[in-house]
């Protein structure tokens, strides 16, 4: 109960802060719509796969953002920990009010990231109906870079291009997301149960290659859900992302409508 306490504070400590970002002048407020995919499928009592795909649209479902294809390969400690570890590619398009801003050739090309990632996740002991998990990852993000290195956009903002780094630039991000849930319509989670999800995941840039900024940004989140059987569910919310760009004083405040399919096999059962 006191571990539940604490991070419930964290929880909370994140969005008022998220909130007070979120006042600033600097920022730009946008809508978007995010689609995706999960997938956990249990190959042994132990080794299981993770496949995930998230296609995330900007000025409601209208115009591309960012896609993104995620891979990994779980590994179930117990009941209540899981560590996972995977690939992940992401294609991310010139998008918003802050690419109209700052016109430049950088607004005309979409950018690609390979990701490695490293994942913990942990479910809490249950009290009541509600049920509560945390997520710890770690992310090293190879982002495409440009030959002509030391470009500026604006006086205050310059993208620098490290020549000793090359075409991919290696950048080191964290992230901790807690999360509860509980069921609407039952007593307790099972087959045909409309249940609400809330959770908060902060992310900050950690490593040598820090740039103007830690934090890097905050998802604030809550949707309901209707849970099919075990292996499935669909899930449709509202999360408030917030984010810092790199020059650490442009900041997006995008509403985001989120449509989400989780679909798991159990290939020991086929």
């Amino acid at each position: 109960m006191k571990n539940l306490k604490k991070n419930l504070g964290i929880g909370l400590l994140l969005a008022v802060t998220t909130l007070s970002w979120a006042q600033n002048d600097s920022k730009i407020n946008q809508t978007n719509g995010w689609l995706s995919y999960n997938g956990n499928h249990k190959l042994t009592e132990k080794w299981g796969l993770h496949t995930e795909y998230q296609n995330r649209r900007n000025d409601g479902f209208k115009n591309p953002m960012q896609t993104m294809v995620r891979l990994g390969l779980d590994y179930h400690i117990n009941k209540e920990i899981m560590v996972t570890a995977g690939w992940a590619h992401i294609e991310t398009s010139a998008y918003g009010d802050f690419a109209k801003q700052t016109p430049s050739k950088y607004n005309d090309h979409n950018f690609s990231e390979h990701r490695i990632w490293e994942q913990l996740a942990i479910n809490h002991h249950d009290i009541g109906r509600f049920s509560f998990d945390s997520r710890f990852r770690l992310e090293q993000r190879y982002s495409q870079s440009f030959k002509n290195f030391g470009t500026g956009l604006t006086n205050n903002y310059l993208r620098y291009d490290d020549p000793e780094e090359g075409y991919w630039k290696l950048r080191h991000r964290a992230r901790y997301r807690f999360r509860v849930q509980v069921p609407l319509t039952s007593a307790k989670m099972e087959d045909n149960t409309l249940f609400l999800a809330v959770a908060d995941e902060i992310f900050v840039n950690v490593g040598e290659r820090v740039g103007a900024n830690v934090f890097d940004q905050n998802r604030l989140s809550a949707a309901l859900g209707w849970r099919f059987n075990k292996q499935s569910n669909i899930q449709v919310g509202y999360l408030n992302q917030f984010s810092e760009k790199g020059d650490g004083i442009s900041r997006e405040n995008n509403h985001t409508i989120t449509v989400g399919y989780t679909h798991n096999i159990d290939f020991t059962k086929i």
